[in-house]
């Protein structure tokens, strides 16, 4: 091979390692459930809005394409979430997402009845989050859990006792 044929092919193989690298300088953004939105509930089951925020400690802007979750409530599955709306979080910035939860009583049993009359929220969420980074899309999984305040729309809330 020609001088010039080596210098070529070196060029490439570096510049396909150094896009390589890049990958991995993707820092995960931090997903947390700031609060628990209660928007109406009624003898079937419910609407909630999980406010969850994203914190990008990159230094470049992440964009997101979609996010997907499981959400427990003491270990009732309560349901899942798909939001497939574009988002974005600037560098080194904050973005919160209101993500909307329908819900049925019929399997979450007393805990989340309990949970909606207590003000707070004891949660675990799973997950994954679809971004847009300057190399590439990525899939971020995530799992949080804790304890989340509840906000209720509308004023006091009547949370029905039986099925």
């Amino acid at each position: 091979m020609e001088p010039r044929g080596w210098a070529g092919l070196l060029a490439l193989v570096a510049g396909l390692g150094g896009c390589a690298g890049l990958g991995n300088t993707l820092k995960e953004p931090n997903v947390r459930l700031e609060r628990v939105v209660v928007r109406d509930v009624g003898l079937r089951g419910g609407n909630l809005d999980l406010m969850v925020d994203l914190d990008n400690p990159n230094a470049f802007d992440l964009r997101g394409t979609e996010v997907e979750l499981g959400f427990d409530v003491e270990g009732s599955h309560v349901g899942d979430v798909r939001y497939a709306d574009e988002f974005s979080v600037d560098r080194g910035g904050r973005t919160t997402l209101s993500l909307p939860l329908r819900f049925e009583w019929a399997g979450v049993g007393g805990a989340l009845r309990t949970a909606l009359n207590s003000g707070e929220i004891p949660y675990e969420m799973k997950g994954q989050i679809r971004l847009q980074t300057p190399w590439g899309a990525h899939s971020v999984p995530f799992t949080r859990e804790g304890r989340a305040p509840l906000t209720r729309v509308g004023g006091a809330l009547s949370v029905p006792t039986g099925r």
